[in-house]
């Protein structure tokens, strides 16, 4: 299955026509999920979180004797490698701060790790979102997951200060514009592993390697191509003029937005990926017969239950030729919504009710369909389903109060027999 994944990473990236393809699923998952909104929210999250944070990363990382002369460098390290042009002041406030954390009472800390923590579990939201996890972790497995990011994140951290320090650069022959550029190089490579990590663990369900690293190494690229135009920006802009002395927060709030922008943006690129496909077909599902699509969805789902499976993302679409794959995704969030259907672990979907109690009115109240009645059947192939809906459609007194457990069962029934 990694080898699979690798492949068609590889296909996708090196073929001009499926990257188009992929840079438009990419865009409407992006939209759809209103990753801008969800930017700005964590960004002004992030902003009232900051200090709480970095007060646990670096109280951790002072338990560590270790990192203790690291300490300075790895504060530095952050602010100049994760916030351009107006780092030093934020450090200097930051600083101020996280000196005062340390006449904090036990209340005091209990609330500050909790500030910290409540960043973690709106970051999980938003991925999951991305990622159409429809169930976030239980309270057991977001306190040790969170704890193990605050406890590990630091040493990560630690060990990137201590790689990046001039003395190792120097013991290697390597000064002067080598160093600086191994640097570069070195940082560019921690905020990929970084970002991919992010992407492995965050979400609440299984994400190929593969994927998750192709989305990191965008995010990465992105991020570093912002600190850039960000400082140009900045440079040039009147931010000074209009705020004064308090330039440096909107300034640094602009640039959190940015982050996470970025950030998102290459979660939807790993999410996508594992929705995205690049089928091409002469034939396209219509808009007036999308409720028999839906329909046979549902059938597909249902037959799987009774044979005790799940399925993929990619069964579906090779269930049904002429889907295109954000049509798919779009009709399954649907479904979603409805608690119709559920994604596990691996994201493989499945049922989520019995469809004994839910009928067919229900199912058309759940979307804009059309619907199609008295038409004759133009899709290019029948399922064993089709016969209980089109009989329903095309009768003269509709009653779609039926359950849909009991047209598929009528539908089957002759094939068994």
């Amino acid at each position: 299955m990694g080898k699979d994944n690798m492949e068609k990473v590889r296909e996708v990236f090196t073929d001009a026509g499926k990257m188009r393809l992929l840079a438009a699923h990419v865009w409407r998952h992006f939209q759809q999920d209103r990753c801008f909104e969800e930017a700005a929210s964590l960004g002004y999250t992030s902003l009232l979180s900051i200090v709480p944070l970095l007060a646990v990363v670096f109280g951790v990382a002072a338990a560590f004797p270790v990192f203790e002369q690291w300490s300075a460098d790895l504060q530095a390290f952050i602010f100049k490698n994760m916030v351009p042009t107006s780092g030093e002041q934020v450090q200097e406030y930051l600083t101020g701060f996280l000196a005062s954390v340390s006449r904090l009472t036990l209340p005091g800390m209990v609330f500050l790790i909790l500030t910290a923590l409540l960043l973690m579990m709106r970051i999980e939201k938003s991925f999951n979102l991305i990622w159409r996890v429809p169930v976030s972790r239980g309270l057991l497995n977001k306190v040790v997951m969170y704890w193990a990011v605050l406890t590990l994140g630091p040493l990560a951290l630690g060990a990137a200060t201590a790689l990046s320090a001039q003395p190792l650069f120097e013991l290697m022959g390597m000064a002067g514009g080598g160093a600086n550029s191994l640097r570069t190089v070195g940082i560019f490579t921690f905020t990929w592993l970084a970002f991919c990590l992010m992407f492995l663990l965050v979400p609440n369900c299984k994400v190929p390697i593969p994927y998750a690293a192709a989305g990191a190494l965008v995010s990465t690229i992105l991020f570093s191509l912002a600190k850039t135009g960000f400082v140009v920006f900045v440079s040039r802009a009147s931010f000074n003029v209009i705020y004064g002395a308090l330039a440096t927060i909107p300034i640094f709030l602009f640039w959190l937005y940015l982050v996470w922008t970025v950030i998102l943006l290459g979660a939807s690129l790993a999410a996508s990926l594992t929705t995205f496909s690049d089928r091409r077909s002469e034939w396209r599902w219509p808009w007036e017969w999308e409720f028999l699509l839906v329909y046979r969805i549902l059938g597909h789902l249902l037959q799987a239950q009774q044979d005790g499976k799940t399925l993929a993302t990619e069964d579906l679409l090779d269930f049904e030729p002429g889907v295109a794959s954000s049509q798919l995704q779009h009709i399954l969030v649907q479904l979603m919504n409805e608690e119709l259907v559920t994604q596990d672990q691996q994201g493989r979907w499945l049922l989520k009710r019995d469809l004994g109690s839910y009928s067919l009115l229900n199912l058309y109240r759940a979307g804009e369909y059309h619907l199609p009645v008295g038409k004759s059947l133009t899709v290019p192939s029948v399922s064993k389903w089709d016969p209980a809906f089109m009989e329903m459609m095309n009768d003269e007194h509709i009653n779609m109060d039926r359950s849909l457990k009991s047209m598929y069962l009528s539908g089957a029934a002759p094939e068994a027999a």
